[in-house]
């Protein structure tokens, strides 16, 4: 991989993304639709088209790929790791409490794979790339999300004091069955199944799954571009945080577990891209919807995507 294609790839791979955040911008400017309405489309994505995306994904990636354990525990020590560090930092440091150090997490540890790790991993390794995209949505669909979604609702529990306490263990068994019965845990979860049982779905079927899951990406853009219209990303002790941790961090976390379990060149190269790519414009979905750490999220994800670039192409120098 050549020096000088490296910087026009990362604008290719952007200029999609900036486009449909100005549509959404521009749809606010106009007045089609008000900021609010960002919530809305942050529910389509949450309920609908990202657990769509996943299930796809899963169902697609052949059994044998997903049991390449070694690759798939660094992923986890990378992505889990920065997640676990987010939440110490942002409960004890931040003096967040539990539902906010939950969407900061996201935010800090869950890489936007497929409208930005997957261009660049398919320039840099080609098709082989995409198995560090759909191993690394596995273990955000089965481990970060659903940790996520449990904290969040611990969280509101907190907040109605008046029902009875239960002692931690039934909590979190309570909250686990809930975050369970949650499309974006279900619906993914029960694509890896069907892919390890070798089950093929009939085109009829998986056709409107991916028409639905096709969406995710672009609604998720123009909710995040009507969010800031009348807004500006503001930069802050939080943002600096967040897109340190997600940008520097979480690289550097997954270089040391694939060094620590000799990964390949072409994997070390993927778990490092990974690591690199900019927060998930999904994770703004989940604060939207949650209605929680929405200005900090959305300018982290913004800001970091922007300098993203900058860092992403770095890595990219550095391990090519």
């Amino acid at each position: 991989m050549s020096g000088h294609l490296m910087p026009s790839l990362l604008l290719q791979s952007l200029f999609p993304l900036v486009f449909i955040m100005l549509l959404g911008w521009l749809s606010g400017k106009l007045g089609y639709t008000r900021r609010e309405d960002a919530s809305v489309l942050a529910t389509v994505v949450i309920r609908f088209a990202l657990p769509f995306h996943l299930f796809i994904g899963a169902l697609n990636t052949h059994p044998d790929k997903i049991k390449n354990f070694t690759f798939m525990a660094v992923l986890v020590i990378g992505l889990m790791g920065s997640y676990f560090l987010t939440l110490l930092i942002s409960r004890y440091v931040f003096r967040h409490d539990i539902k906010t150090s939950a969407i900061q997490s996201l935010v800090c540890a869950f890489p936007d794979m497929a409208y930005f790790g997957a261009p660049v991993l398919a320039v840099l390794i080609g098709p082989e790339g995409f198995l560090g995209v759909l191993i690394g949505n596995l273990v955000t669909s089965v481990l970060m999300i659903p940790l996520t979604i449990i904290l969040i609702r611990m969280g509101d529990k907190h907040r109605s004091a008046d029902e009875p306490q239960l002692h931690a263990g039934q909590l979190i068994l309570q909250n686990l069955l809930k975050a369970v019965r949650n499309p974006i845990v279900w619906i993914p979860i029960s694509g890896v199944l069907l892919s390890l049982a070798g089950v093929q779905l009939p085109p009829m079927l998986s056709m409107p799954i991916e028409m639905v899951g096709k969406i995710a990406g672009g609604l998720s853009l123009f909710a995040l571009g009507l969010l800031f219209y009348g807004e500006r990303p503001t930069v802050n002790i939080q943002t600096c945080t967040n897109i340190s941790i997600k940008n520097l961090i979480q690289p550097a976390m997954m270089a040391l577990a694939g060094l620590a379990f000799g990964l390949s060149h072409t994997l070390m190269q993927q778990v490092i891209i990974i690591g690199a790519t900019p927060s998930a414009i999904a994770a703004g979905m989940f604060a939207l919807r949650s209605d929680t750490y929405i200005e900090p999220a959305s300018s982290s994800i913004l800001l970091g995507t922007a300098i993203g670039v900058v860092t992403e192409g770095i890595m990219i120098y550095l391990i090519s």
